[in-house]
């Protein structure tokens, strides 16, 4: 086998598999005197996957509960083997699978950090060079020397990810590392996070979370029932995720395989594409300039978003959402009426919904829109849109990024310093 690179990582016909136990003998005696096998069921986590990621990618993993998504990573860190194929992985290795994984309950945080960062290969000396940096990351500086087991889930979480952060890996492993802590935290680990990622480091991450793929990943890979069924950008990929949680077939394509070889036409068919319930149907999408109907605008122009949704029955004051989207999938902005107070009407038939943005506040770039109607409680979707409809922008005035800000500036002279006085001088 080739001697990969420090941070590539090569599967090849990975397949691993769990026994489902349904009853078992409970004491030796009962196995002696009822003599009969335990019967089981084989459940494939993974089954012959593929996959090879390249020093410096950032790849998110999606997929349904269950679908062997958490089984990958374990392989990827070496904490199981396969039963079949091959995994290999170049350079150091740190990975966050489970809260506190890793830490005895009974030592004391800092105790805990020496043992944790040696399982990831740092030596004493190199613990102790970086031990105030942990602990400040991990803001626990108080809580340090009492056991891990006085801590809450959050305080686990931020000293779990602070180590991890500070081996300084070539492959840095996460799982769902943003469901716990709270939202400052959150903002730490991102930036943490990026910067791992300027300096060349390879990341893998599992989360259920698209907004956290789209923004960290520069790829995304879908798993269903322990098999690959896409590869490729975030976008692309989350919108055939949502269709795998709506239960519809995923359209076949050169990066991926269809779930269902025939599809199943008793199952919604939006003509837009898109995803939900098919309760409602977003039948046409347009972008309304202040010349009327355009895919160009400038910064600061007026732009309206018109929605036609269509429900063959009675919907009931349904929640109308729309986004922005930078062209690799990262939000810019979006709402919904819901968050908005506003209460839509019943519609039955068709209808029409406006969403207007007074000042553009984009640069220049080109840009998706989203759009969405769910119930009024937004916990049923009717109809998602991902790429609903694109538009550039230009610009009004010079500037980098994203948001047109509209600044001024004021420079101030500082104070010159005063001359000193001659000799002699009183």
């Amino acid at each position: 086998m080739a001697v990969l690179l420090p941070g590539q990582m090569r599967l090849r016909g990975v397949s691993r598999h769990f026994r489902l136990m349904h009853d078992r003998n409970s004491t030796l005696k009962e196995t002696l005197i009822r003599r009969r096998r335990t019967r089981y069921t084989e459940l494939w986590a993974l089954k012959d996957v593929d996959l090879d990621i390249e020093p410096g990618e950032t790849v998110g993993i999606v997929g349904r509960n269950g679908s062997g998504k958490s089984t990958l990573l374990k392989l990827l860190a070496g904490i199981l083997p396969p039963q079949t194929g091959v995994v290999q992985a170049g350079g150091k290795i740190a990975a966050m699978l489970e809260l506190g994984a890793g830490f005895h309950p009974d030592f004391t945080g800092r105790e805990n950090v020496f043992m944790n960062a040696a399982i990831h290969g740092l030596s004493e000396k190199q613990v102790q060079q970086r031990l105030d940096q942990i602990i400040s990351f991990a803001e626990i500086e108080d809580f340090i020397d009492m056991p891990v087991r006085t801590y809450s889930s959050g305080m686990q979480l931020r000293l779990a990810f602070s180590v991890a952060a500070h081996v300084a890996p070539d492959i840095l492993l996460l799982d769902e590392v943003l469901a716990v802590g709270d939202e400052a935290f959150q903002r730490k680990c991102l930036g943490r996070i990026f910067d791992f990622k300027r300096r060349g480091g390879t990341l893998v991450f599992v989360s259920h979370d698209p907004n956290a793929v789209e923004q960290i990943c520069d790829r995304a890979i879908l798993i269903d029932s322990g098999q690959v069924l896409m590869d490729g950008k975030p976008s692309a990929v989350i919108e055939a995720y949502h269709e795998v949680l709506a239960g519809a077939p995923v359209r076949t394509g050169a990066q991926f395989r269809a779930i269902d070889e025939t599809p199943d036409v008793s199952k919604p068919q939006f003509v837009l594409g898109g995803w939900g319930t098919g309760q409602a149907e977003i039948t046409e999408v347009s972008l309304i300039g202040p010349k009327g109907g355009t895919d160009r605008f400038l910064s600061g122009d007026e732009m309206t978003v018109r929605l036609t949704i269509v429900a063959d029955s009675l919907i009931t004051a349904p929640s109308i959402g729309v986004g922005v989207q930078t062209g690799d999938g990262m939000m810019c902005f979006g709402t919904n009426t819901r968050l908005a107070g506003i209460v839509s009407p019943d519609i039955e038939g068709s209808a029409v919904c406006e969403f207007r943005v007074a000042d553009l506040p984009l640069h220049e770039g080109i840009f998706n829109v989203v759009v969405a109607v769910s119930s009024s409680d937004d916990s049923t979707v009717y109809h998602w849109i991902d790429h609903a409809a694109e538009f550039s922008v230009f610009g009004r005035r010079a500037g980098v990024g994203i948001v047109d800000a509209d600044v001024s500036w004021q420079i101030m002279k500082s104070p010159g310093k005063p001359t000193p006085a001659a000799d002699g001088a009183t």
